[in-house]
């Protein structure tokens, strides 16, 4: 049983009710499992500017579903367009430490074969990490006045929600 087989038992196709929905975009190679993470751009006043995260983002008056939110956001950002990818379903809905109000919905594709990316300019950049590497990162920082768990890639800190969703998502990968 791969990666892909474990997670997706563990997985659901409902779509609950959130804020905002992020794309867990996954591919694998002879190394594992690999997700996508990009860097926001710094914008004064944002509490996750310069922050890694998934791409995705809020919900508009506009989306039907979450999904069509989620789609719409990560064609913006980063040029992808998940009808291309293979839906593999949802995680339960995490909330937010600094907004209670908000809640995200990450919705898991699976990546097959080339994919170009071009940043939109609310983006820096972006990564391909490998999940058994950031059991490997794993460590205490402080982090805008906050301490706790991360994970350190490189020169970039994964923390709050994009670390608490990749802690499950780790989680939901162990076969």
């Amino acid at each position: 049983m791969d990666g892909f087989d474990a997670l997706v038992k563990k997985l659901s196709f409902e779509e609950a009710e959130a804020w905002a929905a992020v794309a867990i975009i996954l591919r694998e190679t002879g190394f594992g499992l690999e997700t996508l993470l990009v860097k926001r751009a710094v914008v004064p006043g944002d509490p996750w500017s310069g922050d890694m995260a998934f791409p995705g983002g809020k919900k508009s008056s506009e989306d039907v579903t979450l999904r069509s939110t989620v789609h719409r956001e990560v064609l913006e950002e980063t040029g992808i367009d998940l009808n291309d990818a293979y839906l593999l379903g949802t995680m339960p809905t995490v909330f937010s430490a600094l907004r209670s109000e908000m809640s995200v919905l990450p919705i898991l594709y699976r990546w097959e074969g080339e994919l170009k990316i071009k940043l939109n300019s609310e983006l820096t950049k972006y990564v391909w990490v490998k999940l058994e590497d950031l059991s490997y990162s794993r460590r205490v920082e402080a982090v805008k006045g906050w301490r706790g768990s991360v994970f350190r890639i490189g020169d970039e800190v994964i923390w709050g929600l994009t670390y608490r969703i990749l802690e499950k998502l780790i989680e939901f990968t162990r076969v």
